[in-house]
């Protein structure tokens, strides 16, 4: 009945030390060879998804940035809907440092990952085996950039609270989701995983009722609730299993979860 899965990267499809396991390899490989399509629909930016994408061996359109860029199977940007400039100004207007002196900013601009400050230290404890780090700009040169999204890391406490002033300044706007408790990420209103999926799967003629999704963010929630059939993480963030009611909670990225689902729907 389904003839697509759309999956998420970190926290869905990668386990807990951001690698797909040989199982999940193993999966993806029995799917295609089965005649099923595959597709990533993640927050990371291009550069990011395309390295975990070598490492599986595959070459794929690549859903980027919560959907708001898609690039084909040869890098080349078919689909992008980047923060109205209007929202970014607001965005760089907050003194989000009042908020929490550790709390640092963030954004995608095409295939590049931009931060205003050194974050070395703050990137390698959270990833010690991570291979890509963000360029450091000024704040001057940042705001001059476009981007596909802005967001925010920290504590999970201090950066609630300035989702609070994120939302009032851009009067409730943009898109303004937790993608981890760590994560907070601003996009277009008009941009998602799900619309960025649909318009890949009517590439290949499909729809997204011929999908199955999975996810762990909120950034996942449309994704889920529209595909044919969506599924949610065990390890996914409190916010979105709030937000869910009919989704069926499968076993943790660090079990291999989306892996044994995929599986046992597709009979591989």
């Amino acid at each position: 009945m389904y003839k697509a899965v759309v999956s998420d990267l970190d926290g869905t499809l990668l386990n807990e030390k951001h690698k797909a396991s040989p199982y999940t390899k193993e999966t993806i490989k029995l799917l295609l060879k089965k005649g099923i399509k595959f597709y990533i629909a993640t927050g990371r930016s291009y550069l990011g998804a395309k390295e975990v994408m070598e490492e599986i061996g595959l070459k794929i359109p690549l859903i980027t940035s919560n959907g708001a860029r898609i690039l084909d199977e040869s890098g080349v940007e078919i689909y992008v809907n980047n923060l109205e400039r209007k929202y970014v100004e607001k965005l760089l207007a907050i003194d989000y440092k009042s908020f929490g002196n550790d709390i640092i900013l963030n954004g995608y601009s095409d295939s590049n990952w931009y931060v205003t400050e050194d974050a070395h230290d703050y990137f390698y404890a959270q990833k010690p085996e991570r291979k890509l780090y963000p360029e450091q700009i000024s704040f001057g040169y940042f705001s001059k950039k476009n981007f596909s999204k802005i967001f925010f890391l920290g504590e999970h406490k201090k950066l609630l609270e300035l989702e609070k002033e994120v939302k009032r300044v851009t009067n409730n706007e943009t898109n303004v989701v937790f993608v981890n408790e760590r994560s907070l990420e601003i996009f277009s209103k008009t941009c998602n995983k799900a619309i960025a999926a649909d318009f890949l799967l009517k590439k290949d003629e499909l729809t997204l009722k011929d999908a199955v999704s999975f996810g762990d963010g909120v950034n996942d929630y449309d994704l889920i609730t529209q595909t044919g059939l969506g599924f949610a993480m065990k390890n996914s963030i409190y916010r979105l299993l709030e937000k869910l009611s009919d989704i069926e909670i499968i076993e943790s990225n660090e079990n291999d979860g989306m892996a044994k689902k995929v599986r046992e729907i597709f009979d591989l």
